[in-house]
This record gives structure tokens, C-alpha cells and sequence, in this order.
């Protein structure tokens, strides 16, 4: 029975296969001109950097929350510790990197001596 329904399935398809295949031969032959030739590349190209930008948007979102869930666990390791020097160290550390987080960040100019 199962044999059937597959083979039932092939020849439903195969006028389908057909007209792709024949499709593919029919657009094999066509020639674009200069200017469509080139219209298609830049639409290929803005695909392209589209698809490039939404793909870094998301790697850069998996990569914040990857750093913050390993900032979260270091902080859980350290709290549930019971060295309190430790503890305060980490906090100074911490509280060091957020300073240094917050700080604008400024262009070192190099100045020639005459």
C-alpha cells in the first residue's frame, strides 16, 4: 500500500520536474543587456548588505547576551563564596570596569615638536 501512494506521488510530480527542468533551458538562453545586467548586480548587492546587516545585528545581540549571562554567573560564584575580601575585591574591579565603561572615549592626538 505504501508502495502505491509514493509511486502515485512520482506521477503527480513528474509533469511538475518537467516544466522546471524545461524552464531551465528556456531562461538558459536569454541575454540581458548592459544596463539590466547591471541593475541586477546592484539589486543582488543592496540583498546582499541587507541580509549582512540583520545577520550582525543578531551575531551582536547573541554575543551581549552570551557576555552578560557569563558576567551574571562570575558574580553568583563570587557572592556565594565566603571570603568577604574576595567579595570586595571583585566589587572594586567591577565598579573600576563600569567607571571605565562610562567614560567618554577620546582621540589621543600626537603633537609634532618644532
Amino acid at each position: 500500500m505504501g508502495q502505491l501512494s509514493i509511486q502515485d506521488t512520482i506521477d503527480e510530480m513528474k509533469p511538475l520536474m518537467q516544466f522546471v527542468f524545461y524552464t531551465l533551458d528556456r531562461v538558459k538562453r536569454f541575454r540581458l543587456s548592459r544596463e539590466a545586467k547591471s541593475k541586477a548586480d546592484k539589486n543582488r548587492h543592496r540583498v546582499e548588505e541587507a541580509f549582512l546587516k540583520t545577520t550582525h545585528v543578531a551575531r551582536a545581540e547573541a554575543a551581549a547576551l552570551r557576555k552578560e549571562e557569563k558576567r551574571r554567573l562570575e558574580k553568583e560564584k563570587i557572592m556565594q563564596e565566603e571570603d568577604p575580601e574576595k567579595q570586595r575585591r571583585w566589587e572594586e574591579k567591577e565598579a573600576k570596569r563600569q567607571m571605565k565603561k562610562k567614560t567618554p572615549k577620546m582621540k589621543q592626538l600626537k603633537v609634532k615638536a618644532l
